[in-house]
């Protein structure tokens, strides 16, 4: 992607798919070798009172702000056209900021050979990235939880997982540090009661994981698609180009929705909010455009581990601020496909919400609690013990 910027997000796998049932003999089989000792951990998770900046206006410009200014000011251009360029702004311009914190929770069904199960799946990620000799920093956990299923015991424990990725970049802190679920089995994972923004939370053990300490990584922060002084024209032909020739897994229009493939969007509604700078937006779609755009169905077979996919619905609402990013977005869809590995395929379904809110205060983006833990944990002798 030479030119290009990419950004790769663990919180856009989907985890709706049994295909780990697929490698049931061999996780299980490494289970069994794997009995040391477990360094168990309790790194910071997501409460109530995280995300406290979500309704405060961004104090930065996205990237693309005069380039959305001119999208929602324009006579010219249709609502289905005008949100269908904002979707795709903002989805750069989140790419381009200096700071955000992220917290997505999706909950869906999915039917695989008669079988059934609900999973949600719920990430918490905040980043801030390079700037100058600070090389950024990043913390992120995803936890996957399995209910309400008839999918056997060991495929609902193989489906539950959990992880911590944290790279640092402050003092002694210098490189990856990884926690990840302690234990195995059903009901590792569970629901904890306190909800935030009206999400109830995901809880689960923890303990160190086996690359805790290895190399870590410059946090990418910027590399431009097109100027934003370049003209609105000159950006979306820009963007277009780049939503083509950019690798599958590296994209970053959200949702796998390549809302700028000829009338895939079929419809809009564009509503200014009256208690904030923001505007709500939704989105209709034409299914057979849209399960006609080969690089929509590209993105969403890799983000569900699936081939042949195609959608039986969607509908989307996103609120943008009117500086270009994203306060939240909420995609509704339901998509059948065949689900696998290798040889072995399944046909399969699934129907999922999946809610994601943005915060870019100081405070929210702030490293502190989870560099402040990660020292006491080190000084502990956690990071020496023998897993």
């Amino acid at each position: 992607m030479t030119g290009k910027f990419s950004v790769k997000s663990g919180g856009r796998k989907a985890a709706f798919i049994v295909t780990a049932a697929l490698a049931a003999i061999v996780i299980a089989t490494t289970l069994l070798l794997s009995a040391c000792a477990a360094v168990e951990a309790e790194p910071p998770m997501a409460d109530e009172t995280y995300m406290g900046g979500y309704n405060t206006k961004p104090a930065f410009d996205g990237y693309y702000s005069a380039q959305v200014d001119e999208v929602l000011q324009s006579a010219s251009l249709d609502n289905a056209t005008k949100a269908a360029y904002l979707w795709a702004l903002a989805s750069y311009n989140w790419g381009q900021t200096s700071q955000y914190a992220m917290f997505q929770n999706k909950v869906g069904d999915t039917v695989l050979k008669g079988n059934q199960g609900t999973m949600a799946y719920q990430q918490y990620h905040k980043e801030k990235r390079a700037d100058g000799d600070y090389k950024g920093e990043k913390y992120h956990y995803t936890i996957k939880h399995i209910y309400d299923s008839n999918f056997s015991s060991v495929v609902e424990g193989l489906l539950e997982s959990a992880n911590v990725r944290f790279v640092a970049n402050t003092g002694d802190l210098q490189g990856l540090y990884r926690f990840k679920i302690n234990g195995d089995g059903k009901e590792v994972t569970m629901f904890t009661g306190t909800q935030l923004l009206g999400e109830e939370l995901l809880t689960t053990k923890w303990k160190k994981g086996k690359d805790f300490g290895g190399n870590g990584e410059e946090i990418w922060k910027t590399g431009i698609v097109k100027e934003n002084t370049a003209s609105l024209s000159e950006v979306i032909a820009a963007i277009k180009s780049d939503v083509q020739t950019c690798d599958v897994d590296d994209r970053l229009i959200q949702g796998n929705i390549n809302t700028l493939a000829d009338g895939v969007v079929s419809g809009a509604t564009i509503t200014k909010a009256a208690d904030g700078d923001y505007y709500t937006v939704t989105m209709t779609f034409d299914l057979e455009k849209l399960n006609a755009d080969s690089r929509s169905i590209e993105f969403l077979n890799s983000d569900n581990s699936a081939k042949n996919m195609q959608w039986d619905s969607l509908s989307v609402s996103f609120e943008i601020w009117d500086n270009g990013l994203f306060r939240s977005y909420t995609i509704d869809e339901k998509w059948t496909g065949e689900v696998g590995a290798v040889a072995f395929w399944f046909e399969g379904s699934a129907s999922a919400t999946n809610h994601v809110y943005f915060s870019y205060t100081d405070e929210d983006c702030s490293m502190q609690k989870e560099l402040d833990y990660l020292a006491e944990f080190i000084a502990d002798g956690g990071a020496e013990e023998a897993e």
